[in-house]
């Protein structure tokens, strides 16, 4: 058993513990998906699942679930656009590795509300706040997909998981990560010009610096030698 301590949207601090609650019968119906379930002429697809979900009763509409991800992400343009206060972050000292292929440092946390607006799931999530450039607003992974007991299908476009209504699903969206999957390599394209351009910076300051450092010592030999007696 652990404490967790968290805010929500509001500021207001959560305070509650964590342990395994005993399985439902309705937690253990069968997942599955069949060859209906593929989006028409997608058959031989290899788009990623992108899928919309209200947080905090905004809809974001660029959600990648990543299951590889060990941690859920928003981003803090994204963060901005839904008019929360930085008030609400709580500072985050851990590091994102492998994430858009560098390290990342999160600017904070935050634990908003997440729901599918059908009334079939709502749950309070904790989310990284990251101030970088991808072309999606946020990320669902592993442990949140988890947390939900859910199966991801990217094949079959769908995020399902269990309901004591039923089984319930949240249908991708293709178009929109065809989108995401075509600005992806102008945004890297352009991280990596900036990080050319920064990196020729550096450079010529550095020579300006030795330039500069040469020139003086020049000076102050001859001023030396024109101040030794003749």
């Amino acid at each position: 058993m652990s404490r967790i301590h968290k805010r929500d949207h509001n500021g207001k601090e959560i305070f509650s513990v964590a342990k395994a609650l005993p399985m439902e019968p309705w937690m253990m119906r069968p997942i599955f998906f069949s060859a209906q379930d593929v989006p028409m002429n997608g058959q031989a697809h290899s788009d990623s699942l992108v899928i919309t979900l209200l947080i905090e009763e905004w809809g974001v509409r660029r959600i990648l679930v990543d299951s590889g991800s060990s941690v859920e992400v928003l981003f803090y343009d994204m963060f901005k656009r839904m008019k929360l206060s930085d008030d609400i972050l709580v500072p985050s000292t851990y590091r994102i590795y492998g994430f858009n292929g560098t390290v990342t440092i999160p600017k904070s946390e935050v634990t908003p509300r997440v729901s599918d607006g059908g009334g079939y799931l709502d749950t309070l999530t904790t989310f990284c706040v990251a101030d970088v450039a991808l072309p999606y607003e946020a990320i669902i992974g592993r442990p949140w997909i988890a947390g939900i007991k859910g199966v991801a299908s990217s094949y079959h476009q769908r995020l399902r998981f269990s309901t004591y209504k039923g089984i319930a699903e949240v249908v991708g969206d293709p178009k929109a990560a065809r989108q995401c999957m075509q600005v992806d390599p102008q945004i890297n394209e352009e991280r990596r010009e900036r990080q050319r351009g920064e990196k020729k910076k550096a450079k010529e300051s550095k020579v300006a610096e030795e330039l500069e450092r040469v020139i003086s010592q020049a000076v102050m030999t001859y001023e030396a030698r024109g101040n030794e007696p003749s």
